[in-house]
């Protein structure tokens, strides 16, 4: 994309700042506005990442009416998704929402409406789908390097302590290990397997005080005869790679979620031995090269790397592992 796109982030958090710091290396892409729901928040964040003063606004409505933003980038609390995705898409905003999409499939239906009313880009920002490396993998599968992909192993857990004040460990806020991480292995073993799978089921340890899953493991179950075995949550501190195996092989990723901007490798085990297959990223950063891989499709709407299909396979795999351990969020009932 030769022009320039100006992105606004809505939210300034973690996840916040991790991208607006990866932006401002992305080439064709410029930072111009933040909203947040405080005018001191929506400062310090403008200060820290060279926003104009003018361009800090302490609401996310000011942001959305900003002539200059052309993409908003949402890095909101889960529950809210759908809320501002639609306010976004009514604005006739680009959008780049964080994953999970919505807190459910009929949210999700929600956004989609939306968006194609009023013709807008989406995607829902699983930033290591559009890495080099995950295309790489793709490419390896589908070339029959390790023949029929029978078995997949991913995990994406961390440890962060009874946090109960983060918005992970709350149910109001729809937080949990299987909307938080674990929609990453459910993203990935998708994408491994080619297909939508016939059967899901979790076992979880809802915390008492949260009412989230705080630790799960799940397992998925495709119409190929291929299994998946995922571990998730917010409790353990997990090794946390993928590994795809085939009938002829297999396929490790020591680096599956955060890939590196240079030297990312995939371990290949195939009939022609064993081998590491090196994927360059261009030096550029993960968030950096999410943003690109946007702005490279906003005239089409919708991204290779998440397209709009592959966000609702994935909420349905989400709403029917969380109804198997019983997780209802407050915003549902």
């Amino acid at each position: 994309m030769a022009e320039t796109l100006q992105w606004g982030i809505m939210g300034t958090g973690n996840i916040a700042r991790k991208f607006a710091k990866d932006l401002l290396s992305a080439p064709n892409q410029k930072l111009v506005a933040v909203g947040s729901r405080s005018k001191e928040s929506a400062e310090k964040f403008g200060a820290e990442f060279k926003i104009p003063p003018g361009k800090r606004h302490a609401s996310y409505e000011a942001l959305i009416a900003d002539p200059d933003v052309q993409i908003v980038y949402i890095s909101l609390p889960n529950h809210i998704h759908m809320e501002w995705s639609i306010a976004c898409a009514h604005a006739k905003k680009h959008i780049l929402c964080e994953k999970p999409l919505t807190v459910n499939r009929t949210q999700a239906d929600q956004v989609l409406e939306a968006v194609k009313s009023n013709d807008v880009f989406l995607m829902e920002a699983f930033m290591y789908r559009c890495h080099p490396q995950t295309f790489k993998l793709r490419e390896l599968i589908q070339s029959g390097t390790i023949g029929e992909v029978r078995m997949i192993h991913a995990h994406f857990s961390y440890n962060m302590g009874l946090n109960y004040k983060n918005i992970r460990m709350s149910n109001p806020m729809a937080g949990g290990g299987l909307m938080d991480v674990g929609c990453y292995p459910v993203s990935i073993a998708r994408l491994a397997v080619g297909q939508e799978p016939i059967e899901c089921k979790a076992v979880a340890k809802i915390g008492a005080v949260s009412r989230v899953d705080e630790q799960a493991v799940a397992a998925l179950h495709f119409p190929t005869g291929a299994v998946a075995a995922i571990s998730c949550g917010m409790q353990a501190a997990v090794d946390n790679t993928v590994t795809i195996y085939g009938s002829e092989g297999s396929i490790h990723l020591p680096s599956p979620w955060f890939g590196p901007a240079k030297d990312a490798k995939l371990v290949v085990k195939s009939k022609a031995g064993a081998s590491d297959v090196k994927v360059e990223a261009g030096g550029l950063a993960p968030y950096a090269i999410e943003a690109v891989h946007a702005a490279e499709h906003i005239a089409a709407r919708q991204a290779p790397a998440m397209p709009w299909a592959d966000s609702i396979g994935n909420m349905n795999v989400l709403d029917a592992l969380r109804s198997s351990i019983g997780l209802v969020f407050d915003c549902e009932r």
